[in-house]
């Protein structure tokens, strides 16, 4: 972290709490969006402690709603506190309305449910200052960010997870946060690099037409040219603004390197078909885009990367001795989110970051409805999901009046020989 300020939107969460761990940072992080405001507090890098002003996140009100305090009672003992000068946690353990250890657990699921909340913002601002409040070294509470991002990974999930699904997810999240894994690359893909790279006719364009049609080529190459460290003039949202913007050299350079380091997928026909449909998405998200008049390369790229949480997924998954028959099931249920927790350490455009998490669900939409519809409108055409009426209901705010419905079925059988070929 060379700045201890800036945007939420171009250094993700994540991306700073690798860095305060890696240099030992000791102080307070101050977060805030829209009138939330957020303070994670830091002792030679190891979080220990979070305060929240956003409503239900407070200490009080939190207790209420768990039924563990009585509005009446929070309201005396907040005055009490303040006129005593003593923290409000420390006050409940003093009159005794909480033994420590169910305060504490109390107070520990709050932190995780406001860290969870946190750790998906997108946009935002953050300050680090080396200033450490004496409160927080002494407050009755203990911080897991494992426990946080388990509940990023379950978050709109009604039924909670079995024990062994906790303990998945756990290390999953843990394994996408440290960035401890790579993206698998099909080996007609590496084929084809290699072929273009070698053939002296071949132009530097050819190879990035490659990785503007192939899903993890480019999340590969968004994931570099966004990284906090390179400083980006801009962050880009597709391939072709990083290709307005940087030498076509150096992005090249980016793309090899990642497939020299690339592993084969472990399940490589199901995911052969998973890039196939991503390019198809891709292609259908671009024309109805066109024919709304948005932005069709922004369109494109958010169909092309909708469903990297399932690449990733499979490439993860098996690693920790799954058994194959729960992969399918692990793999439908959290790959959304997987795919959004990975778009965020990644510092991926908070577009892009809407349509992965909520392509199925394009009401939760925080970002960019239009383009969370569109992708949401391409996939269940491809799949042959709902019909006109069910697809109105789901995308409201897509004017389907401009839309020629008759010409996008058409468009499906060659969209599908494009991806077919290309995979």
């Amino acid at each position: 972290m060379s700045a201890l300020n800036g945007s939420l939107s171009t250094t993700s969460l994540p991306e700073i709490l690798r860095q305060c761990s890696v240099q030992q940072k000791t102080g307070t992080l101050n977060l805030t969006q829209a009138g939330v405001d957020k303070k994670l507090y830091f002792n030679k890098g190891q979080l220990i402690y979070i305060t929240s002003n956003k409503p239900g996140e407070r200490v009080g009100e939190y207790l209420i709603q768990r039924g563990d305090l009585t509005r009446s009672w929070a309201g005396f003992l907040l005055k009490d506190s303040k006129r005593n000068g003593v923290a409000f946690t420390r006050s409940l353990l003093q009159k005794n309305i909480f033994d420590k250890d169910k305060l504490q657990k109390a107070l520990s699921d709050l932190a995780n449910l406001a860290l969870a909340d946190v750790m998906n913002w997108t946009v935002g601002n953050y300050e680090f200052t080396n200033l450490l409040p004496k409160q927080a070294l002494e407050g009755p509470i203990q911080i897991s960010e494992a426990d946080a991002l388990t509940q990023i990974l379950q978050s709109g999930r009604q039924e909670g997870g079995t024990a062994s699904t906790d303990d998945i997810l756990r290390d999953l999240a843990r394994t996408i946060v440290a960035d401890d894994f790579t993206l698998p690359l099909l080996a007609t893909t590496a084929s084809k690099l290699e072929k273009c790279w070698e053939d002296d006719e071949k132009s530097s364009d050819e190879i990035l037409d490659l990785v503007h049609k192939d899903q993890v080529l480019s999340i590969n190459l968004l994931r570099v040219v966004n990284a906090s460290v390179a400083h980006p003039p801009k962050q880009c949202v597709t391939v072709k603004q990083a290709m307005e913007l940087y030498p076509h050299e150096r992005l090249i350079g980016i793309v090899l390197a990642q497939a020299a380091n690339a592993h084969s997928p472990k399940q490589p026909d199901t995911v052969s078909l998973l890039l196939q449909h991503a390019l198809s998405c891709a292609c259908l998200a671009e024309q109805i885009a066109a024919q709304l008049g948005e932005d069709i390369e922004e369109a494109y790229t958010c169909g092309l990367l909708h469903n990297i949480g399932k690449i990733l997924l499979l490439q993860i998954l098996p690693e920790n001795n799954i058994p194959e028959s729960q992969l399918p099931k692990l793999v439908q249920d959290f790959h959304q989110n997987s795919g959004a927790l990975l778009s965020r350490r990644w510092n991926l455009s908070p577009k892009l970051h809407d349509c992965i998490k909520n392509y199925s669900a394009p009401e939760k939409a925080k970002e960019s409805q239009i383009h969370v519809e569109i992708v949401c409108l391409s996939h269940n055409l491809l799949q042959n999901e709902g019909d006109l009426d069910s697809y109105q209901k789901q995308c409201p705010t897509i004017d389907f009046d401009r839309l020629d419905m008759d010409s996008l079925h058409d468009s499906l059988e060659l969209i599908d020989e494009l991806a077919t070929s290309t995979y």
